[in-house]
């Protein structure tokens, strides 16, 4: 790894607060992503697999506080017992993303576009 900043931040992994709709009120939920490769990202945007759906999700969600371990059947359960769990969960990951790749972009504004 290194101290470099990259447009693009694989591997990098953050904590964001979800709120989990329940058939009551929102749960809050901290859950750590991380960022896969940007092929990773671009093959769930296109996917219409309902097979390959749950995997390529998966490789965005490193844990979360409701449990000592994020584990596959939990994770399943909430995603089918409460509707909209899978677009909370994304949409944390996507405001963050939104932000670090503004930032990194930033970063690399002042390189040159001269060409030599």
């Amino acid at each position: 790894m290194t101290n470099q900043i990259q447009l693009w931040p694989e591997g990098e992994i953050f904590t964001r607060e979800v709120q989990i709709p329940t058939k009551y009120e929102p749960l809050p939920v901290l859950m750590t992503y991380t960022v896969p490769p940007f092929d990773v990202v671009v093959e769930m945007w296109q996917n219409k697999d309902p097979d390959k759906a749950y995997p390529l999700f998966r490789q965005f969600i490193v844990d979360w506080d409701q449990q000592d371990k994020l584990t596959d059947d939990i994770l399943m359960s909430f995603l089918v017992g409460y509707p909209g769990t899978d677009k909370a969960i994304f949409a944390g990951w996507c405001e963050h993303m939104k932000d670090a790749l503004a930032a990194n972009n930033e970063a690399f504004a002042m390189v040159s576009s001269a060409i030599n």
